[in-house]
């Protein structure tokens, strides 16, 4: 929608549209608590962390990958493509243990149902939802400090 200039998921019939074909990937600074999103290498956009809560022993440089999608409703895990889906609270969990993207109550998802993981990185839930649009299994995740 964004490349599009779309305001809405509405097309018409002889609309144009760009198609990318992104290469997403992601690197956390923890410090900062900054998750930032890039695209073939270059600036995509940035999230920020309300929360980081990691064991205080953390390498300076970790690499690793998204690990899997999860979606969440009523304290339930709940699967791609179902009724409940659309109105899950998403995490992203890390290939390194202790490493998961989790939300937190924003002015869009007010109600967060799932309480939070042992560590990971709290983020709003709409940014958490956008993101976990964007990543797959094979995107590549550098964490730093």
């Amino acid at each position: 929608m964004r490349m599009n200039n779309l305001n809405s998921t509405m097309l018409r019939i002889g609309e144009k549209l760009l198609i990318s074909h992104p290469d997403f990937s992601l690197v956390i600074q923890r410090k900062p608590k900054l998750v930032v999103l890039l695209d073939k290498g270059a600036f995509f956009k940035q999230y920020h962390a309300q929360e980081v809560k990691l064991s205080p022993k953390q390498p300076a440089r970790t690499v690793t990958k998204v690990a899997e999608i999860m979606a969440w409703k009523g304290g339930k895990r709940v699967g791609f493509g179902t009724k409940d889906y659309l109105s899950s609270t998403r995490w992203i969990r890390l290939g390194t243990p202790g490493y998961i993207l989790y939300s937190v109550p924003d002015g869009a998802h007010p109600n967060v149902d799932q309480p939070p993981p042992a560590s990971g990185l709290a983020m709003a839930a709409s940014d958490v939802e956008e993101l976990s649009s964007l990543v797959s299994g094979r995107t590549q995740v550098t964490i730093t400090e």
